[in-house]
C-alpha cells in the first residue's frame, strides 16, 4: 500500500520498482515506450507530491504488467494489466486521506448497493412444467427463505460476522477502488448455521498476478497473471494465496482453485467492468479521477498555509521608535500604569517612550482597550486568501474529478445552493444510468452468483420444496435461479415533480407501473399484494382506504393542486 506523504519526507512513486528522487519515474522495458512516468512525482515545492500519470512518447500498445513478466510482443489489455496495481495502491492510499476520493466512493456504493438488492424470484414455470399458480408459490417461498439467510451473518458469511449486504456493500467498494471484486462460495459447517454456503470475500491481492506461464499437465492452456485458461480461452481457475483470518505468521504460496466444480456450482467469482478485449485483470474506475482530486487536496493545504501565514502578523505597531523598542509592545502582557519621565530632552523623550512599552503591552483580546504612546498607532491587516482565483480553481477540480470518476460535481462537493431544478435533474441522469450499468456488470452477478449456490442446496436438502411433477435443480438450474434484483431507487431533486412525470406517463402510455416502481426500487408484485392487504385490513376496521385524485388538469411544472378535482371510484 502507498504511504502517505508528510512535510518531513516527501512521497516517493508507490509502485516502482526502480524510482529515482528527481523525477521517481518508472521504467518499463517495453519497445516503443520511452520514459514513461506513472506515480506520486516530486512537487514544485519539493515537498508536496503531485499525482502524474503515464504518457508515452512511442506506440501505446505494448504488452506486461507492472513487476511482472513482459513479453516483447502487444498482447490485449496490456496497458491496464501495467498500470492497475499502481492504480489500486494509489486510489486506496487517497480513500484514507483524499475527501473527494472518499466521497466517490461512499456516495456510488450506496446508489449501488444502497441497504442491499431486493429478490424478486422468478421461475420459468413453462421450463418447469408447472403451472403459474405453483411458481408463485414456489417465489414467494424462495424469497422468504432467502431474505432469512441473507440477513443472518452466521449463514452466509464465512467468518460468521456480516449480513450478504455488507459483504455487497465491501465487494462493490473492492470493484471501485481495485477494478476488481474477488470472492469464494465455500462449503463448510459451522456451529449456529443450518446451511453449508458461505461467501468468502477475498481481497484482490490473493489473486497472484506475478503468475504469468504455461499451465502444466495435459490439458495445456495458460496462465496470465493468476488467471488460468484453457487451449480456447475459457477460465479453468484462478491462482489464489489463501489467507485465514487472524493468522499473519505465514506467507502462503499461490494455489490453484477450478472457477466451477465439475457440475457447475461457482468456487470463486471474479468480476470486473470490461474495457477492451483480452483484458484479464480490471483497473479501478476513479483512475481518471485521481489526478484533479489529489490536485485539489493540494490546492486546499496550499490556500490554507497561506491564510495562516497572512493571519500570523495580524497588527502591527506603526512608531518613530527603533524597531526593536516598538515590536517590544506586541506582547500579551497586562497594561501596566507608570510615572511620567522627567525631563524634556530627546535621549529622555526616546527612553521614557521605550520604557512605556516595556510595561504597558498591546493586548489584542477583545474587549480590551490599550493606550498607545502619542504619535503611535495599531495598524490592522486583513488576510486575502483563499482569493476568488482560488475557489474558481477549487470548483473546477471538483467537477473534473467527479466527471472522470461518473459522478456529479453536487454529489462531491454537497453543495446545491447554485443549482436549479432542471440543472439537478441533468446532474443526475448521467451519473444514474453509469450507476445502473455498473450495478448490473458488478453486484447483480454477485448476487446472482451467491443465490444460485445457495438455491441449489436449498432445493436439494428440501428446504425448498419443490412442486409436484418439478424437476430436480440440477435438471433445470437456470430456470429455478431465474431471479431481478431490485435495488435502490432512482435519486430525484423534486418527488412531487418526478410523481407528476410518472403520472403523466403512466397516463399517456409511455410507460407502465411495473416500469415505474422499479425506477424507485420496488417490485411490483410485492406492492400489489402489500396494497390489497392494507385496503382489507382497513376495511375490516371501518377506516376508509385511500383512493388517488383524478386530475386532469394539473400543472406539472406548478406546485398547486386544481381548486376542484373529482375521485376515481374502485367499482
Amino acid at each position: 500500500m502507498a504511504k502517505r506523504s508528510t512535510r518531513s519526507r516527501p512521497s516517493r512513486s508507490i509502485a516502482a520498482q526502480s524510482a529515482i528522487s528527481s523525477g521517481a519515474a518508472i521504467t518499463n522495458n517495453m519497445v516503443g515506450v520511452s520514459e514513461a512516468k506513472a506515480g506520486i512525482m516530486s512537487g514544485t515545492d519539493g515537498s508536496k507530491p503531485s499525482l502524474v500519470w503515464a504518457r508515452y512518447d512511442g506506440a501505446p500498445f505494448t504488452a506486461g504488467n507492472l513487476g511482472g513478466w513482459q513479453p516483447y510482443w502487444g498482447m490485449p489489455g496490456s496497458e491496464i494489466s501495467r498500470e492497475r496495481a499502481l492504480v489500486s495502491s494509489v486510489t486506496v492510499d487517497l480513500l484514507m486521506s483524499n475527501p473527494v476520493i472518499a466521497a466517490l466512493v461512499e456516495g456510488f456504493s450506496t446508489y449501488a448497493v444502497g441497504n442491499g438488492l431486493t429478490l424478486s424470484s422468478r421461475p420459468n414455470y413453462a421450463a418447469l412444467g408447472i403451472t403459474k399458480e405453483a411458481a408463485g408459490e414456489l417465489s414467494h417461498q424462495i424469497e422468504t427463505a432467502w431474505q432469512a439467510w441473507a440477513k443472518n451473518g452466521a449463514e452466509c458469511d464465512a467468518s460468521g460476522r456480516h449480513s450478504l449486504h455488507q459483504l455487497a456493500v465491501a465487494a462493490y467498494k473492492s470493484f471501485l477502488l481495485t477494478g476488481e471484486t474477488l470472492f469464494a462460495i465455500d462449503w463448510q459447517k459451522s456451529v449456529g448455521a443450518v446451511s453449508r454456503t458461505k461467501v468468502n470475500m477475498l481481497d484482490v491481492r490473493q489473486l497472484d498476478q506475478t503468475i504469468t506461464r504455461i499451465a502444466e499437465g495435459n490439458g495445456g492452456g495458460s496462465i496470465m497473471q493468476g488467471v488460468q485458461f484453457d487451449t480456447n480461452g475459457r477460465v479453468e481457475g484462478y491462482w489464489i494465496r489463501p489467507f485465514v483470518l487472524g493468522s499473519f505468521s505465514s506467507a502462503p504460496q499461490a494455489v490453484f482453485v477450478k472457477a466451477r466444480t465439475s457440475w457447475g456450482r461457482t468456487r470463486i467469482g471474479h468480476l470486473f467492468d470490461l474495457i477492451v478485449p483480452g483484458q484479464i485483470r480490471g483497473i479501478s474506475p476513479l483512475a481518471a479521477a485521481l489526478t484533479p482530486a489529489h490536485s485539489k487536496s493540494t490546492l486546499r493545504e496550499f490556500g490554507l498555509a497561506a491564510a495562516l501565514v497572512q493571519s500570523m502578523v495580524a497588527a502591527t505597531v506603526e512608531s518613530d521608535l527603533p524597531r526593536d523598542a516598538a515590536l517590544r509592545s506586541l506582547t500579551t502582557a497586562d497594561a501596566m500604569d507608570m510615572p511620567a519621565p522627567a525631563g524634556v530632552s530627546p535621549e529622555a523623550w526616546a527612553e521614557a517612550r521605550a520604557s512605556y512599552y516595556e510595561n504597558v503591552k498591546v493586548n489584542l483580546q477583545p474587549g480590551l482597550v490599550t493606550h498607545m504612546y502619542r504619535g503611535d498607532k495599531l495598524v490592522m491587516h486583513r488576510p486575502n486568501s483563499p482569493n476568488m482565483v482560488h475557489d474558481v480553481l477549487d470548483k473546477s477540480l471538483s467537477r473534473e474529478a467527479a466527471k472522470a470518476a461518473g459522478s456529479s460535481a453536487e454529489d462531491v462537493s454537497g453543495d446545491y445552493s447554485q443549482t436549479s431544478f432542471s440543472a439537478s435533474r441533468l446532474a443526475q441522469e448521467l451519473p444514474w444510468r453509469i450507476n445502473k450499468r455498473r450495478r448490473s456488470a458488478i453486484v447483480e452477478p454477485f448476487y446472482q452468483a451467491v443465490f444460485t449456490a445457495w438455491l441449489e442446496e436449498a432445493c436439494e436438502t428440501g428446504r425448498i420444496r419443490l412442486p409436484n411433477g418439478a424437476p430436480a435443480f440440477w435438471q433445470a438450474t437456470d430456470a429455478y435461479s431465474t431471479a431481478v434484483w431490485r435495488g435502490e431507487g432512482k435519486p430525484v431533486a423534486d418527488p412531487l415533480k418526478a410523481a407528476q412525470a410518472d403520472i403523466l406517463e403512466i397516463e399517456n402510455g409511455l410507460s407502465t407501473l411495473e416500469a415505474k416502481l422499479g425506477e424507485r426500487g420496488l417490485d411490483f408484485e410485492e406492492v400489489l399484494a402489500q396494497r390489497k392487504a392494507e385496503r382489507e385490513q382497513l376495511e375490516a376496521a371501518g377506516l376508509p382506504h385511500p383512493v388517488p385524485k383524478n386530475r386532469d388538469d394539473f400543472d406539472p411544472e406548478g406546485d398547486e393542486r386544481p381548486a376542484t378535482s373529482g375521485n376515481r371510484t374502485d367499482d
